[in-house]
C-alpha cells in the first residue's frame, strides 16, 4: 500500500446547483454533496462534503470526502479580462499627433520577446524606416509604416501573425449608405465584399473604418479593435474598387477579427483631403497565438518598440500584456494537467487514449478564438491520515481548482473564503 500526496482536481462548471441530488445532475453542473448525497447549501464548521460533476457521457468526477475543518485556504477570485500588449505612438484618435518633419528619417525597431519569455536564447528583431520628402505629412508617414509592416508575416494580421498594426485618425468620418451595411471581412485579407448596395462613395484613395457599439464590440468584432468612441477605430485606405463584384481592396490586410457577415455596425468613409488634415497615430498590438490543449501551450506575445527620428511625436505609450483570471485557455490547460493523459495522442510511441478521458474544455481547437472567462476558486486542504500500511505516512494534501460561469458569489455561498494561519 502507498499514499499519494498533493492530489489535484480541476472542475470547469457551467453552473452551481443547489437542487440536484446525486445521480441526476445535469452535465457540467457542479454539486456540493454531504455524506448522504444531499446538496449542501453552505458548508460550515464540522461538516463533511465532496464536490461532484457529471460530463456529457454520464461519467462522474468527484473529490474525496472532505472536512470543512481541514481546509487550509479557500480563495475566490473574480474573473478578469485578458489584455494583449499594445504600444501606441502619435495620435490615439482623440489626442496626440505625429511630428511631420521634412526630409527626415523615421525608424521603428520591434523586438519580439515572447521567445525569451519561454527560455529560448533568441528573440526576433524587426526594423522599419521611412524617409520623408520636402513636404512631409502625418498620413504619409502612418500609411508607409502600416503598409511596410503588413508585408512581414509576423505583422500581417493573419492567423500566424504575432502582432497587428493599425492606424488612427482624428479626422471626421461619415456613415456610408445603409444599403452597404452588410459585408464580409477576413483577417489578413485586403478584400472586403459587400452583399448589396451602390459603391459610389467607396472610391480608390478614400479611407474607411468600421464602428460599432459595446454589444457589437464584444460579440462580432475583436474587443481590441472597436471602441465606444469612433476615433479609436483603425482606418484603412482604399487601394482599388471592383464595382461589378462589390469588392474594395485595402492598402493593408484587414487586422480585426474575421466575420462572415458584419451586421449592426457602421462602415464610415472620409476623403483623402479630410484624413490628411487630421492627426495620425500607429498602434502595434499582440495577437492571440495558436493554441490546442496538450500541443500548443497558452502563450502571449510580448515585445519592445524603439523609435528614432520622430521629433516631437506624441510619446510611445505601452500597455503590458496580462493573462487575466479564468481565461478558457488557462482553465483548459489546468484540466489537461490534472487529467494527465489527455495529451497522449501527441506523444510519440504512446497509444491514442483521448477517447477514454473527457474534459469540459478539452475540445478547444487550434487557432480557436476563445474569449470566455471564468470566475476561479482555489482550495487547499488536508486529507485525514488514511491509515495506509506505510509507517509514518501521515496526512495528505489536496488542491481543488473550480472555474465556473455565473457571478463571483456562487462559490463563496458554498465555500466561504477562509485562511488558516
Amino acid at each position: 500500500m502507498f499514499k499519494t500526496d498533493n492530489n489535484m482536481f480541476v472542475f470547469a462548471a457551467s453552473a452551481i446547483s443547489t437542487t440536484h441530488a446525486l445521480g441526476i445532475a445535469t452535465p457540467g453542473v457542479l454539486l456540493f454533496l454531504d455524506e448522504t448525497g444531499t446538496n449542501e447549501a453552505a458548508v460550515a464548521a464540522g461538516e463533511k462534503f465532496r464536490i461532484v460533476q457529471y460530463d456529457a457521457d454520464g461519467n462522474q468526477r468527484t473529490t474525496p470526502m472532505l472536512k470543512y475543518d481541514n481546509y487550509i485556504n479557500v480563495n475566490n477570485v473574480a474573473k478578469s479580462d485578458r489584455v494583449n500588449q499594445l504600444s501606441v505612438f502619435g495620435s490615439t484618435g482623440d489626442a496626440g499627433s505625429i511630428d511631420a518633419i521634412n526630409s527626415n528619417r523615421y525608424t521603428v525597431r520591434v523586438i519580439m520577446k515572447n521567445n525569451t519569455d519561454m527560455f529560448s536564447e533568441q528573440s526576433d528583431q524587426y526594423f522599419f524606416e521611412y524617409v520623408s520628402d520636402s513636404s512631409a505629412k502625418q498620413v504619409e508617414i502612418a500609411n508607409h509604416f502600416a503598409q511596410q509592416m503588413s508585408k512581414v508575416k509576423a505583422f500581417a494580421g493573419g492567423k500566424d501573425a504575432k502582432v497587428k498594426v493599425e492606424r488612427f485618425s482624428s479626422a471626421t468620418f461619415t456613415a456610408i449608405n445603409t444599403d452597404l451595411a452588410t459585408f464580409t471581412a477576413t483577417q489578413g485579407s485586403t478584400a472586403i465584399t459587400f452583399s448589396a448596395g451602390t459603391m459610389t462613395e467607396l472610391s480608390a484613395g478614400r479611407y474607411v473604418r468600421i464602428h460599432g457599439g459595446t454589444t457589437v464590440q464584444n460579440s462580432v468584432v475583436d474587443v481590441d479593435d472597436v471602441g465606444s468612441d469612433a476615433n479609436e477605430d483603425p482606418i484603412y485606405k482604399i487601394a482599388s474598387v471592383d464595382s461589378s463584384n462589390k469588392i474594395i481592396y485595402l492598402d493593408q490586410p484587414f487586422q480585426a477579427r474575421s466575420s462572415a457577415l458584419y451586421q449592426d455596425v457602421t462602415m464610415q468613409v472620409a476623403t483623402a483631403a479630410t484624413v490628411e488634415a487630421g492627426n495620425m497615430g500607429i498602434r502595434i498590438m499582440g495577437k492571440p497565438q495558436k493554441f490546442s490543449v496538450g500541443l500548443h501551450t497558452d502563450t502571449m506575445v510580448t515585445f519592445d518598440v524603439a523609435l528614432d527620428g520622430w521629433g516631437d511625436t506624441t510619446a510611445l505609450a505601452t500597455t503590458a500584456s496580462s493573462k487575466g483570471v479564468g481565461h478558457a485557455r488557462e482553465v483548459a490547460e489546468l484540466e489537461w494537467f490534472a487529467h494527465g493523459a489527455v495529451g497522449a495522442p501527441y506523444r510519440q510511441g504512446v497509444p491514442n487514449n483521448a477517447h477514454l478521458i473527457s474534459t469540459t474544455l478539452g475540445s478547444l481547437l487550434p487557432d480557436a478564438e476563445i474569449t470566455s472567462d471564468y470566475n476561479m476558486t482555489f482550495v487547499d486542504a488536508v486529507l485525514d491520515d488514511p491509515y495506509h500500511a506505510v509507517a509514518g505516512s501521515g496526512k495528505g494534501r489536496i488542491q481543488i481548482v473550480i472555474a465556473y460561469s455565473g457571478t463571483a458569489g456562487d462559490i463563496s455561498t458554498h465555500l466561504p473564503t477562509r485562511l488558516i494561519g
